[in-house]
């Protein structure tokens, strides 16, 4: 908790005697054991936001109609479950699968966006801004390495904040899908509530 946490620095004005001067002195000291924990809890509570409001994340998972302009636009192959190019009858709105991680970070950048990180899925999901339509792993863009090779981290079947799947790049199947990410202004008021500087 210590390194969350800057010193509160304190001028007192004393004065010296006999020449009735008034002279500060600077003192440093760690917040008290109360204010401490009241800081951490602020800090519990206002990290998931920071994350969040650095990173937004789509609301749902991009569904077939919208991958469908991404392969007309850039002539990409479609996905196997597609047939002659286009996604099933009443599928439109459904979440795209089929594709692996590359795919997925290539229509992300189409649309001038990108994959998320596993923090930035997790604290989405933990804050219940994250829509499911279906029961789906998503790709994110975390590294894992497992034997000596990088594996990508997946998130989120059904309706839980699980990212302990993981997945070669260029593996896919039908239950895997992916949502992009936008950087949002960063947050900069956030760390000013745990600089504690106090003049007395």
């Amino acid at each position: 908790m210590r390194r969350f946490l800057k010193r509160w620095t304190f001028t007192v004005r004393k004065p010296v005697e006999k020449t009735g001067m008034i002279v500060k002195r600077q003192i440093s000291r760690w917040p008290r054991p109360k204010m401490a924990r009241w800081l951490g809890h602020l800090w519990a509570f206002f990290l998931p936001v920071y994350f969040v409001a650095a990173a937004a994340l789509d609301p749902s998972e991009v569904t077939n109609g919208e991958y469908l302009k991404f392969i007309l636009a850039t002539r990409r192959p479609a996905p196997e479950y597609w047939i002659n190019g286009r996604y099933p009858r009443g599928a439109e709105n459904d979440p795209i699968v089929l594709v692996n991680f590359h795919e997925a970070a290539a229509y992300c950048r189409f649309v001038g966006r990108r994959l998320p990180s596993v923090d930035e899925w997790q604290s989405a999901c933990a804050l219940g801004t994250l829509k499911k339509l279906g029961d789906i792993w998503e790709w994110t863009s975390t590294d894992v390495d497992m034997g000596g090779q990088t594996y990508k981290a997946l998130c989120g079947p059904s309706n839980t904040c699980d990212c302990s799947h993981r997945y070669l790049p260029q593996w896919k199947n039908e239950v895997k899908g992916f949502r992009c990410a936008r950087d949002s202004t960063p947050v900069t008021w956030l760390p000013l509530l745990f600089q504690g500087e106090v003049i007395l």
